[in-house]
């Protein structure tokens, strides 16, 4: 398995996560990315000019180091480099509470950007950095986030973990950034990674469950809509 030791702040309990509201990949306003220098060493190899024995995950790959508290607030869109990697591991677990993903005989549930993400044909693999959802996350996520042409949920029984997205470095050009590196790649060296990546294999499309998340996510709205202050 590729992954970061065990995180420095362990994942709340799934139903204190659900009660609070919080999604546990995403990273808080007040953590943001260390300030620190990255150098090569004598192989071509990326190292940090501190580094420190946490800086690389189990399998020898340097990871992107964070620094701060988790407070002010969480940017939904983001995904924080310990907490990612600690639920997309075997098996994945829910990218929301950090509990059981949710599984029917068509497999595990993930919700994905319909613009970014969405195939044309189905069964199909797909390649992601997104974690599964159980359904209390996925219905609330429906009801709280916003994505450009909306959401797909999808289900695959088979996923693997095929590399890292992070900054690439060279000696002799920019970093580029955000890149897509398999562990295959000889560029496992001298990358900085962020995210790892997971491929879902035969994923079929799930409208039905779609269909009762965004009933319940609208009941959610109406309810909270009805509570108001005493008049």
């Amino acid at each position: 398995m590729y992954g970061l030791a065990v995180p420095g702040t362990p994942a709340p309990a799934a139903d204190e996560a659900r009660a609070e509201r919080r999604l546990y990949i995403a990273p808080y306003r007040d953590e943001a990315p260390s300030d620190v220098e990255v150098v090569f060493d004598a192989d071509g190899r990326v190292r940090y000019a501190d580094e420190q024995p946490g800086d690389r995950c189990v399998d020898g790959w340097l990871w992107e180091r964070w620094e701060g508290t988790q407070t002010g607030g969480q940017l939904w869109a983001g995904h924080h480099p310990v907490r990612q990697p600690d639920v997309i591991g075997h098996p994945p677990r829910c990218g929301g509470c950090a509990g059981e993903a949710h599984r029917d005989e068509r497999g595990m549930l993930w919700l994905l950007h319909a613009t970014t993400e969405a195939p044309s044909a189905y069964p199909c693999d797909i390649t992601t950095v997104t974690p599964p959802m159980c359904l209390d996350c996925a219905c609330w996520s429906l009801r709280s986030c916003r994505a450009d042409g909306g959401f797909i949920a999808v289900r695959t029984r088979d996923v693997d973990v095929i590399g890292v997205r992070g900054t690439v470095y060279s000696p002799t050009q920019p970093p580029q950034v955000d890149t897509l590196v398999l562990f295959h790649d000889s560029r496992m060296h001298q990358v900085v990674a962020n995210r790892l990546v997971i491929r879902l294999h035969d994923a079929v499309l799930d409208e039905t469950t779609l269909s009762r998340l965004r009933a319940d996510g609208h009941r959610g709205r109406a309810l909270e809509g009805a509570a108001g202050p005493p008049r």
